[in-house]
């Protein structure tokens, strides 16, 4: 909370692969607001390559033109379902996996 009104966040960051220059995380959410792991890594001066709104323009800009990144380097690579209720009941306890794209592991070879 750095202003009044705003709503407490919290995120679990834990490096899995670095350099002195890059670093690929796995991200926690403890919460669930809007932009919080691209708030919570910008404020920590560890911007998501490709965001606009929070990152790194002159990185952005490298990135863009030596791969053809047009979008934010963020994937969410497993979704759990802890607490499910509702219409999404029948999701509890269940996990959904997505493989990273090929660019992400493009870009991750090249830069970290």
């Amino acid at each position: 909370k750095d202003y009044p009104g705003a709503l407490t966040m919290e995120t679990i960051v834990k490096p899995v692969k670095y350099n002195n220059d890059y670093s690929k995380v796995e991200v926690t959410l403890v919460t669930g607001r809007m932009h919080q792991i691209r708030v919570h890594l910008s404020s920590i001066d560890h911007p998501i390559i490709g965001d606009r709104k929070y990152g790194d323009f002159e990185l952005n800009k490298f990135v863009k033109k030596e791969f053809g990144l047009n979008h934010q380097l963020l994937h969410a690579y497993k979704i759990r379902f802890v607490k499910s209720f509702g219409i999404l009941a029948y999701l509890q306890d269940k996990e959904i996996v997505c493989p990273v794209p090929k660019l992400f592991e493009k870009i991750e070879n090249r830069l970290i």
